[in-house]
């Protein structure tokens, strides 16, 4: 069966008008308005009103309503001057004002009799203030803030760690690093760079998206915690809203690094309480290997003057650390089959809620009944000590702290065990003024992050000289492209469209790798190490197209 064509366009506006209504919230933009009366206070209708970026020089116009109002839509983040002109008024002109990511900015105008050759010069001092006409409850963070505060962690400069700062915020205590607004899941975020999505839909969470934005790329973003308006929507945490830096009239460039080296660093407070038995000595763990180098730089500037910009951004992490890692073995006594009790009592080691079984070498302490129960030589129990099974156990070290298992039968094997990540982020973005009418930008990001045992997937090796148990690579692409059109005096369309593609891989290494060590005893969760390769990964494909017309 055909449809008619007729059929076919509506079925096509239907899916469009819908996929639109999804992506409405994930503007970048905002909007400036205003009033313009005369010296009297009544309104001046028909007054010509024109909004320029003060960095570009890029000018649009409209111009005031019978009720003397005005309105520009879909206006990117900047300074502006605003100018009214109206035969026989003055010409007014005030400058400075700021047009933050979904807070429109109100600039009121009071015309003065005269000349259109005369001015009437005002600049804007005014802080922003979050009000109830933007109706979000949040902050934004701009680009002097951004670059002013040390944001410098262990994967690199982060913006994002400004949310810790938002009211209603709380970190997570678990390895991810995961953080809650309100109550809600640490996946409860929704996170936007120039409007695309840049979510990682399987996981997620306010520590991670897949392109790492850093400080210099950015030109402010915004965090929504509450209250939100109708534009916003699909995470009930957090609504954060990042914006790429363009390009300006004038050559502008940075250069930096940022290291980190132990020689700066304190002794971390778990080696502090958990001395290690090394020959017989017990001594303290010294500080761990941390070095870090962040490196980069930016460059922006025009391609034609007033018309097209560039901007560039790329920053790389090297990173090298050694990990306080502990393992369960058995004890010398436990291999030989001499299995050790407290009469009467409970075993235990040292550091813990209850009474210590051993001290910190693992000798017994005195005055405890300490039993044993011996598989071999015991005429009723006709049992011995298996061949291969000695031999995978004695693949594992003897113990050196006494802190982990049970003392007397178990306890652990403290080691630095090694972890390095390299990654880059590249950002670069092209804007280009056709005309008055017409401006469009187009922005690609891309980066990478290889982590060789990576210990928050668990991943670092099981013991010195053993394979890492899981390398992680990931590879996030981005892109967004933004035109914005002047239909007429009263009427802008923004169209965006865009996609994120991102693959997060998980290598485990052969444990065979190598010889010395084929297989080896890690208790009590993986007694034989015996879990097969389970290389895999995930995909995310993401794509978006927006139209909004105001």
């Amino acid at each position: 069966m055909t449809r008619s064509l007729p059929s076919r366009f509506a079925l096509t506006l239907t899916i469009l008008l819908f996929v639109t209504g999804i992506a409405l919230g994930q503007g970048t933009t905002s909007r400036v308005t205003g009033t313009v009366v005369d010296p009297s206070g009544a309104v001046v209708p028909a007054a010509t009103v024109t909004l320029t970026n003060d960095a570009t020089q890029i000018s649009f116009n409209t111009e005031t309503t019978e009720s003397g109002t005005y309105v520009f839509d879909s206006v990117q983040v900047g300074d502006y001057t605003v100018t009214v002109e109206k035969q026989g008024f003055k010409k007014f002109i005030s400058t400075a004002n700021t047009v933050n990511i979904n807070q429109p900015a109100t600039v009121n105008v009071t015309m003065e009799i005269g000349g259109v050759t005369e001015e009437v010069r005002v600049e804007s001092s005014a802080e922003i203030v979050q009000t109830s006409s933007s109706g979000n409850f949040g902050n934004t963070v701009e680009q002097r803030t951004l670059q002013a505060l040390p944001i410098v962690g262990a994967r690199g400069r982060n913006p994002l760690n400004f949310i810790l700062f938002q009211p209603g915020v709380t970190p997570d205590s678990n390895a991810g690093g995961g953080v809650h607004v309100h109550g809600a899941r640490d996946r409860a975020f929704n996170f936007t760079l120039d409007g695309i999505d840049i979510n990682d839909t399987t996981a997620g969470g306010s520590n991670f998206t897949p392109i790492r934005t850093n400080p210099d790329s950015l030109t402010e973003f915004q965090v929504v915690t509450g209250n939100f308006t109708a534009e916003l929507g699909r995470s009930s945490g957090a609504q954060v809203t990042l914006v790429t830096r363009s390009g300006t009239n004038e050559f502008h460039g940075t250069a930096f690094e940022f290291y980190q080296t132990p020689r700066f660093h304190a002794n971390e407070y778990e080696n502090t309480i958990n001395r290690i038995n090394r020959g017989g000595q017990l001594i303290t763990p010294s500080t761990p290997k941390f070095v870090q180098h962040i490196f980069g730089g930016s460059v922006g500037g025009p391609i034609i003057k007033n018309k097209a910009f560039f901007f560039t951004n790329l920053q790389l992490l090297r990173t090298s650390q050694s990990i306080l890692a502990t393992r369960t073995v058995y004890t010398a006594d436990a291999r030989a089959g001499r299995f050790r009790f407290v009469g009467g009592g409970r075993n235990a080691a040292i550091g813990g809620t209850l009474a210590p079984s051993v001290d910190a070498n693992g000798n017994p302490l005195p005055g405890l009944n300490i039993q044993t129960f011996n598989i071999t030589g015991n005429p009723n129990i006709p049992l011995g000590l298996d061949p291969t099974t000695q031999r995978l156990i004695a693949l594992a070290p003897l113990p050196n702290n006494f802190s982990v298992g049970d003392g007397l039968n178990t306890a652990g094997f403290s080691f630095s065990a090694p972890s390095t990540e390299r990654q880059y982020d590249f950002t670069t973005k092209i804007d280009y003024n056709f005309n008055e009418r017409n401006a469009l930008y187009v922005r690609y990001a891309q980066g990478a992050q290889n982590t060789i045992g990576d210990n928050g997937n668990g991943g670092l090796q099981r013991f010195p000289d053993t394979p890492n148990f899981v390398d992680t690579f990931r590879t996030p692409r981005n892109l967004a492209v933004n035109l914005r059109s002047t239909l007429s005096p009263k009427m802008v369309n923004e169209f965006v469209v865009g996609f994120n593609r991102y693959t997060f891989s998980f290598n485990n290494p052969d444990p065979n790798a190598n010889a010395n060590s084929p297989v080896i005893l890690n208790l009590p969760t993986d007694p034989l190490n015996s879990t097969p390769n389970i290389n895999n990964a995930r995909s995310i494909r993401t794509y978006q197209l927006v139209d909004n017309l105001s």
